[in-house]
């Protein structure tokens, strides 16, 4: 295809992530089910045929280099055996750098049409990009599929449209006259938009496409050249993104080092080399806090852009509902999807010691943590839908940390157990423990218990409850908080605090949304105001940071 071809394809596609953009309604661009009537009858087998043909492999859709290098081990208990192209960091620069110059010369719009391309042929990739994410996080092939797939073209869409639409929010050319008595001066002036410089986008082990595309996209729509550098346990599926982009850029003549992928191994990292080089001036980084502080720190010291999205203590409020079992069903499948390796799955659940109002009654806080075991165990030891929701867990970090919830001493409302997982014996998966305690022990419970381990908390109120949450988010941070209440003066309450305290809330969810989620086109995930991390997918300082507009002026 020619750009223009690209262009005209992909006008309309655009022209509606726009809209919605500015609509925060329901929009999806790719269908998020996995069905063969949407993506093909063969597809499912295609991507799986697909991904075992790559285990024990080159990754040949990438460019040989003379060193090749891999080490990720599926969380279902195989090794993948698959390596990638090693490049230095010099020549990850210098090609970049290179790549930069043409590719900032091309329209917004040019660039815009060029990604959506890529974008609509990767989508053909989503069932090996499924078993791919699976196999290097350890979600469930469903959550695989629709994370790393549609939902994850879509944040990529949503960037792409953001981008676009604050490049073109203002004329690029016109003649300006300014009256002066008789006579009026004219002046041709243009504008155009400079790129920050190379963007680092710094990939995470949980969720390697969905936390990635926001910012390699935003950089790339901007004019920016980037470099992925995902994490050493999950590279597979960021890979193939990186290499459809590449070949639509080849296809039209272009650089395809305009992006590129840095593979690096745990005992030889190469991040905080590119973090620290010269001439990389934009980074995104997703992952944990002390890295995370680690990068921003860096950053400011050399003046570079930076967007993080680190973690929190997600927190749930239990005050009234009008119907408990619902209401734990929700939370239950929210403590129980992926195990807990959410960065917006709740840990920390308050409740006043009086129980909880349900209808007109109250129930006490032992029937209401009863009933939320109860919905927990009817999940995980459902033969069919447990095995896939739990997952397996990414890191052997994150099992030791259940060991260590396990020791702490406190009243276990659940213990954690072993999940086998049909076909993979060897899979590291468990169930999600629950622990209960009271506000003695707010320096355990604060801090960050990534995985499937939670806290029940006994407060002396519902104002201590929000209390606790609030100055959890203001001191922690938080990308995620739930309350249950049925009471208006309460809930405007709750929305207030926890809103000025930084974070998103939502209240009530009882049916087939989970707070967990992030929706596309409508959710702004991420606060950006509270130690969790300073950025949003996708709001306007997501994109509008990463460039900036000169002016040319010339006398008429």
């Amino acid at each position: 295809m020619t750009l223009a071809e690209i262009r005209s394809a992909h006008e309309t596609t655009l022209a509606e992530a726009m809209q919605a953009n500015a609509d925060r309604t329901f929009y999806a661009h790719w269908p998020e089910a996995p069905s063969g009537k949407i993506y093909g009858e063969t597809a499912n087998d295609d991507g799986l045929a697909g991904f075992q043909k790559q285990l024990n492999h080159q990754f040949d859709r990438l460019p040989a280099e003379s060193a090749w290098t891999g080490e990720e081990v599926s969380p279902y208990g195989f090794p993948l055996g698959i390596t990638y192209p090693s490049i230095a960091v010099e020549d990850l620069i210098a090609r970049g750098s290179a790549a930069q110059t043409a590719w900032q010369s091309l329209t917004p719009a040019d660039r815009a049409s060029i990604l959506v391309e890529a974008l609509e042929r990767g989508a053909k990739d989503f069932f090996e990009i499924g078993y791919a994410t699976q196999h290097t996080t350890g979600q469930g092939f469903v959550m695989a599929f629709q994370a790393s797939g549609p939902h994850a073209y879509d944040r990529a869409l949503e960037a792409v449209a953001m981008g676009l639409s604050a490049q073109q929010h203002f004329a690029m050319n016109v003649m300006w006259t300014k009256p002066m008595g008789k006579i009026s001066v004219s002046i041709d002036k243009s504008f155009r938009v400079v790129p920050k410089g190379l963007n680092l986008v710094i990939g995470c082990s949980t969720f390697p496409i969905w936390n990635t595309t926001p910012g390699m996209f935003a950089g790339l729509v901007t004019g920016n050249a980037v470099i992925v550098k995902p994490h050493p346990g999950a590279i597979y599926p960021i890979a193939i993104v990186v290499a459809r982009v590449r070949d639509v850029l080849t296809e039209l003549g272009l650089d395809p080092n305009v992006i590129q992928l840095a593979v690096d191994t745990v005992d030889a990292p190469i991040t905080l080399d590119l973090v620290r080089h010269p001439a990389l001036r934009i980074i995104d980084y997703t992952g944990g806090p002390h890295f995370g502080a680690i990068v921003e720190r860096e950053a400011a010291e050399h003046g570079k852009i930076v967007f993080t999205e680190k973690a929190g203590v997600n927190c749930v409020v239990l005050d009234s509902t009008d119907d408990l079992d619902r209401a734990m069903d929700n939370l239950a499948f929210s403590l129980t999807l992926y195990s807990g390796q959410m960065c917006t799955a709740p840990q920390n659940i308050f409740i006043a010691r009086d129980g909880m109002k349900v209808g007109n009654d109250v129930v006490s806080v032992d029937a209401v943590v009863d009933k939320l075991r109860e919905k927990i165990d009817a999940l995980v030891f459902n033969e069919k839908a447990g095995p896939t929701t739990l997952g397996a867990v990414q890191n052997a970090a994150t099992a030791k940390r259940v060991d260590e919830a396990h020791g702490l001493g406190f009243g276990v409302v659940r213990q954690s157990a072993p999940v086998l997982q049909p076909g993979f014996e060897a899979a590291r998966s468990l169930s999600p423990i629950v622990l209960r305690t009271d506000t003695s022990k707010v320096d355990i419970y604060t801090k960050e218990w990534f995985g499937p381990i939670s806290f029940v908390i006994t407060t002396d109120s519902f104002e201590q409850s929000l209390d606790e949450v609030t100055s959890s988010i203001r001191k922690h941070g938080a990308l995620s908080a739930l309350v249950y209440c049925t009471d208006d003066a309460r809930m405007q309450q709750a929305e207030d605090a926890i809103v000025h305290a930084g974070a998103p809330v939502s209240f009530n969810f009882n049916s087939y949304v989970w707070v967990n989620q992030s929706a596309a086109f409508s959710d702004f995930h991420g606060a950006g105001c509270n130690p969790a991390g300073n950025a949003t997918f996708a709001d306007w300082s997501f994109v509008t940071k990463r460039y900036n507009v000169v002016g040319v002026r010339k006398q008429a």
